[in-house]
């Protein structure tokens, strides 16, 4: 019997809205503030708390983020797993 092998974080249809088993935000200038999206504007800004940090739900993809901002504001961005 072949058992499938799905997970709900993996699946494109779910829209980002499975429960996600990892989370990953960035962090980056001299205070190490995370990086936030603002509301209205969608910018990226920073933000004291965790729970406003802009949530990315693999490595991967939260290093290519990280990457990428560096490489605009030419600062370094780290990436740390929230818990």
């Amino acid at each position: 019997m072949l058992v499938p092998s799905w997970h709900p974080w993996t699946d494109p249809r779910s829209g980002g809205s499975a429960a996600h088993p990892e989370r990953y935000a960035l962090l980056a200038g001299a205070d190490g503030a995370y990086l936030g999206l603002s509301d209205g504007t969608e910018r990226i800004e920073p933000v004291a708390d965790p729970a406003l940090a802009w949530i990315f739900h693999t490595h991967d993809r939260a290093v290519a983020a990280a990457r990428d901002i560096a490489a605009v504001y030419g600062e370094p961005v780290d990436v740390v797993r929230l818990s």
